[in-house]
């Protein structure tokens, strides 16, 4: 009796005789492009760290490729010029608008108390935590190297939540639906939120440091904010809104090409932004500021994180809204606030390096608030948004 095979990866007995597993064979199936794309952009985002280490440690010994990158200026408007950098940010903020998923986000404004009292945190709670630190670096050996810090640190509590606080949030049983309105909402603010947080960072500086932060507020943070930021994310909004109403098919064909992409511009910009900066700190290296910039941004970060959790906790919010602000205070847009300093700061390097450490360290004291949430006791276990 002749067999009979299927068109697929392994042949199969004729119908007529009982089931059998498959044999293995020399053939394995093909893994689709588009499946293989989406497999190793995951992996890839399981590793972000280290791919961000690995970009930094780049920059730092091979900067002339960024710094050359970072003197391309494609595009004028009027008397703001945009820089590659902003164009990579723009893609990135694109991206996330074009990819979130804003379907539940109207009930939001339903029950606003947590997504005002987060956007809130989010614009004032740096600016009380640098006031702190700008204490305490008071009485620091080297003046410019305090003051470089507050600088730094002030452009990064500047900027909006970061869109990664969504998949941190996610992953603690947080509620997404909060995270991504305070994502949204803090970034469509951005105009008078990053101008408000550096002005109040210019009266914590002195000097030169403070009219740097006054003069980046008043001149170059409003057209930023609406071009590289605020345009960009509506218009992903919309994009991604419409082709789920008229094209779904197409929008979730596209999505392994977007993210790959995206993950693509993500590091790019990483390593465009720290080149010179990094480079500076190999070429003279200065243990005690590199120790004081990591202490100051862990404290500034990890502050953020556990003010964010406790103001939730006397407001009485829903643990899942909790989990969802304390993200959301902790984490901020520091590729943007990179961005303005490379743009609007560049004859002082050194305030990228506090900049870059609070980026790194985001990380690494979200995935240990992840395991903080997930064994600590809350009042309410519901959530007012489903």
């Amino acid at each position: 009796m002749k067999t009979s095979s299927s068109a697929g990866c392994y042949g199969h007995a004729p119908d007529l005789m009982p089931p059998q597993a498959p044999r293995a064979s020399g053939r394995r199936c093909p893994m689709k492009p588009l499946a293989l794309l989406s497999t190793l952009t995951a992996a890839a985002q399981k590793r972000l760290l280290w791919i961000m280490l690995l970009a930094y440690a780049l920059a730092a010994s091979r900067p002339e490729p960024g710094l050359a990158l970072r003197s391309v200026t494609p595009l004028h408007l009027g008397g703001t010029a945009l820089p590659l950098q902003a164009g990579l940010l723009a893609a990135v903020v694109f991206n996330a608008g074009l990819t979130a998923r804003t379907e539940a986000l109207p009930a939001l404004l339903r029950h606003p108390r947590a997504l005002l009292v987060g956007i809130t945190a989010n614009a004032l709670l740096p600016s009380v935590l640098l006031a702190v630190g700008a204490v305490a670096a008071d009485g620091w050996h080297n003046p410019h190297e305090a003051q470089s810090l507050l600088v730094g640190l002030a452009l990064v509590g500047a900027m909006p939540v970061a869109a990664g606080a969504t998949v941190f949030a996610q992953g603690s049983e947080g509620n997404a639906t909060l995270t991504l309105g305070l994502v949204i909402g803090s970034t469509l603010l951005s105009p008078l939120t990053i101008p408000l947080g550096l002005h109040l960072g210019g009266f914590l500086a002195s000097g030169p440091y403070a009219a740097d932060l006054h003069a980046a507020a008043a001149h170059a943070c409003g057209a930023f904010a609406v071009l590289a930021v605020v345009l960009p994310c509506a218009l992903g909004l919309l994009l991604g809104r419409l082709l789920t109403a008229h094209r779904p098919g197409l929008l979730a064909a596209a999505l392994p090409v977007v993210k790959a992409v995206n993950l693509g511009v993500v590091v790019l910009l990483s390593y465009t932004n720290a080149c010179g900066g990094l480079g500076q700190v190999v070429a003279r290296p200065d243990p005690d500021f590199l120790l004081l910039v990591a202490v100051a941004a862990a404290a500034m970060c990890g502050g953020s994180f556990l003010t964010g959790w406790v103001l939730a906790a006397r407001l009485g919010l829903p643990r899942a809204d909790a989990i969802a602000l304390a993200y959301a205070s902790g984490m901020n847009n520091s590729s943007a606030g990179a961005v303005v300093a490379v743009t609007r700061i560049p004859g002082n390097p050194a305030v990228l390096v506090p900049i870059l450490a609070y980026s790194l360290l985001q990380k690494v004291l979200a995935s240990l608030l992840g395991a903080f949430v997930r064994h600590a006791r809350f009042g309410d276990e519901s959530s007012v948004v489903p």
